[in-house]
């Protein structure tokens, strides 16, 4: 596995039995007075788009990115307090549209009447969509049952301006994406999270990472670049860039220039090997799973 590290974006029995039958969650038999709420939140990259200028995380070559939509499933959180102990799990699954989580943000799912500590082993998923689905925040019916009946993880719909001459193209992702994501920390703090009576944790989604020159362990190795996406062409002039006209854009080294005439490296990410746009949309999607806004996590092969 490897890692990704980015940047910013924010007891009684029958109680505990209650609370698990609610949030689904599980342990290994042991109870306390610990609870954790597991947030959902969106880096600002999702909300306010990404736009093109020479900052260290601007899109570099010359054009603005909109998200109109940014749907994704996540969940199975599990974590552990090293070597397996006081193990809990959540079988809840929830989808929501990261481009309008809200203030306060969405709760993906809670653990109560734990023991309390540091659960220094914390991971998450963003499996296929199924019947069981929880839909946190009001995405479109149709939209959810598109999901679970095609095993995506994500639905992703925006914009891609040209700056030189303000020409746009649509754009529009829908992908299964099941990665498993383990051992998040946040940089200067202990692996995972602190549960205490009253505590909460944070899972994060990254918007730029399919803007990424390669599946750098470093956020200094980084560039984002997006005349790729501009490339690719519109096989079944619909209008709309999407999965198909992905898959036919097979030339990548000329999409993804690698040195000594590009900066591309498209070794070390999730899909072994990337034969076109289609594979490197994927990959990049599944290197995005955070906590705490920044905090990484190892990634699991696709």
């Amino acid at each position: 596995m490897m890692k990704t590290e980015y940047r910013n974006p924010s007891s009684a029995v029958f109680a505990l039995v209650a609370a698990c039958a609610i949030a689904g969650c599980g342990g290994d038999g042991r109870s306390g007075d610990g609870n954790l709420s597991v947030l959902l939140e969106a880096e600002e990259t999702i909300v306010d788009g990404i736009q093109a200028g020479t900052g260290d995380e601007s899109i570099l070559d010359g054009f603005d990115i909109e998200f109109s939509r940014y749907i994704a499933t996540v969940g199975l959180v599990a974590m552990n307090q090293g070597n397996g102990s006081n193990a809990q799990t959540s079988t809840v699954v929830a989808v929501a549209d990261f481009t309008s989580l809200g203030t306060p943000p969405p709760e993906l799912t809670s653990f109560s009447g734990i023991p309390t500590g540091q659960y220094t082993e914390l991971g998450f998923e963003t499996p296929a969509a199924d019947s069981a689905v929880v839909n946190v925040n009001s995405v479109d019916s149709s939209d959810v049952d598109a999901m679970i009946a095609n095993g995506w993880s994500y639905i992703v719909e925006g914009t891609i301006t040209r700056i030189s001459d303000s020409a746009s193209k649509e754009f529009r992702i829908e992908a299964d994406v099941p990665a498993i994501y383990t051992n998040c920390a946040l940089e200067g703090q202990e692996p995972g999270a602190n549960v205490s009576r009253s505590s909460s944790a944070t899972v994060t989604l990254h918007g730029d990472h399919i803007f990424f020159n390669g599946f750098p362990e470093e956020e200094g190795n980084v560039q984002r670049l997006a005349q790729w996406l501009w490339d690719i062409e519109d096989v079944n002039d619909d209008g709309v860039l999407s999965r198909p006209d992905f898959e036919a854009a097979t030339d990548v080294g000329s999409l993804f220039p690698t040195p000594p005439e590009g900066v591309y490296e498209l070794t070390g990410g999730p899909v072994s090997s990337i034969e076109n746009a289609w594979d490197f949309v994927r990959a990049q999607l599944a290197t995005q799973g955070h906590i705490f806004g920044e905090g990484e996590c190892e990634w699991s092969p696709l």
